[in-house]
C-alpha cells in the first residue's frame, strides 16, 4: 500500500496530539504535584514581567512629558505686549520650536489671583509685578542636548529676564529607569534559568518515574524521538500554564495599582492604558514560557535519557 503525504501528515500529527494529551494525562494523575510545579513557575515568571510592566507605565509617562517639553522666557519689565508678539513671530521661525504662546502680565495676575487666594492684597498693588512670559513649545524631536543649547541661547538676549524649563527631571527619571531596566533585565534573565532548572527538574523526575517503560520502548524498537517527544509536550504544558498564571498575576497587580497609578497620571498631566500594558505582558509571557519549557525539558532529556539503556 503507498502512503502519500497526506497519510503522512496525518499519521505525524496523530502521534503528536497522542504525545501531547498522555502528556496531559500523567500531569493530571497528580494534580497537587503539578499544580505547586506551575505556581512556582507562574510566580518566577510574574516577578520580572510586573517590574518591566510597571517600568514602562513610568516611561510612558515620562514620554508624555517628554513630548510636551516646553520653556518658559520670562520677560523683562517694560516688555509691552507688542513688543512680545513680535518676540513670539521671531521665536516661531527656529528649526526647534513648534509655536509660541504669550502669556501677559494681566492674564498672569488674573490666574495668580483666581488660585492664590490674596484678591485683597493684590487689589492694594499700584503696578502689576508679573512680567509677559513667552511659553515655548518645543518640537518632539528634540534632543536634550538640543534643549539645553536653546535655553542657553534664549538666555542670552536681550528681552530675556529669566528661563525655566523642567527637562532635568525628566533626564534624571529616564536614566534612573535605563538603570532599573537593565537590572530587571538582568533578574529576569536569571529567574528565566530558574524555571528551566524547575522544569527540567520536573521532568529528570518524571523520566526516573518511567524508567522501565522506557526501557521497554527501546527494545521494541522505538526511537529516541520518539521517546523525548512526551517529555518535550510536558515542558510545553508547564510553561505555557506557567505563564498564564503569571499573566493573571501581573494582571491582579496592575488591577491593585490602578487607582494610584491614575493619580499620578492626572498629576502629570497624561493618561495611561493598563489594559494595553495587560496584553503586552500576555504576548510577552506566553513565547516566553513555551521557549523556557520546552528549552528545560529538552536539556533534561538529553542529558538522562542516554543513561537508560535496556538490559
Amino acid at each position: 500500500m503507498r502512503v502519500t503525504p497526506v497519510s503522512r501528515l496525518s499519521i505525524w500529527l496523530d502521534q503528536h496530539w497522542r504525545s501531547a494529551y498522555g502528556s496531559y494525562v500523567e500531569m493530571r494523575r497528580r494534580p497537587l504535584a503539578t499544580m505547586m510545579t506551575l505556581l512556582v513557575i507562574g510566580i518566577t515568571l510574574a516577578l520580572p514581567a510586573s517590574l518591566l510592566s510597571l517600568l514602562k507605565i513610568s516611561q510612558s509617562m515620562t514620554d508624555d512629558q517628554q513630548q510636551s517639553a516646553s520653556i518658559s522666557l520670562f520677560l523683562k519689565n517694560g516688555i509691552v505686549n507688542e513688543k512680545a508678539l513680535r518676540v513670539a513671530a521671531d521665536l516661531e521661525l527656529l528649526p526647534q520650536i513648534d509655536h509660541v504662546e504669550l502669556l501677559t502680565s494681566a492674564d498672569a495676575m488674573d490666574e495668580f489671583r483666581s488660585h492664590s487666594g490674596f484678591g485683597d492684597a493684590l487689589d492694594a498693588l499700584d503696578d502689576n509685578p508679573l512680567p509677559n512670559v513667552l511659553l515655548i513649545h518645543l518640537l518632539t524631536d528634540n534632543g536634550s542636548m538640543d534643549i539645553k543649547k536653546l535655553a542657553s541661547e534664549l538666555k542670552q538676549e536681550s528681552v530675556t529676564d529669566s528661563i525655566e524649563y523642567d527637562q532635568g527631571w525628566i533626564e534624571r527619571m529616564q536614566a534612573i529607569t535605563q538603570a532599573i531596566r537593565r537590572a530587571v533585565q538582568a533578574l529576569g534573565f536569571g529567574l528565566g534559568l530558574a524555571v528551566m532548572l524547575i522544569i527540567g527538574n520536573t521532568i529528570r523526575l518524571e523520566i526516573m518515574n518511567r524508567r522501565e517503560e522506557i526501557e521497554v520502548t527501546r527494545l521494541v524498537g522505538g526511537s529516541d524521538d520518539f521517546i523525548r517527544r512526551p517529555f518535550l509536550y510536558i515542558g510545553l504544558i508547564y510553561g505555557l500554564f506557567g505563564a498564564l498564571i503569571a499573566w493573571l498575576l501581573v494582571s491582579i497587580l496592575l488591577m491593585l495599582v490602578s487607582g494610584p497609578l491614575g493619580r499620578l497620571a492626572e498629576l502629570y498631566d497624561t493618561t495611561i492604558s493598563l489594559s494595553t500594558f495587560s496584553l503586552q505582558a500576555l504576548l510577552l509571557l506566553i513565547p516566553i514560557g513555551i521557549s523556557f519549557g520546552l528549552a528545560g525539558a529538552w536539556l533534561a532529556v538529553s542529558r538522562h535519557l542516554s543513561s537508560i539503556d535496556p538490559e
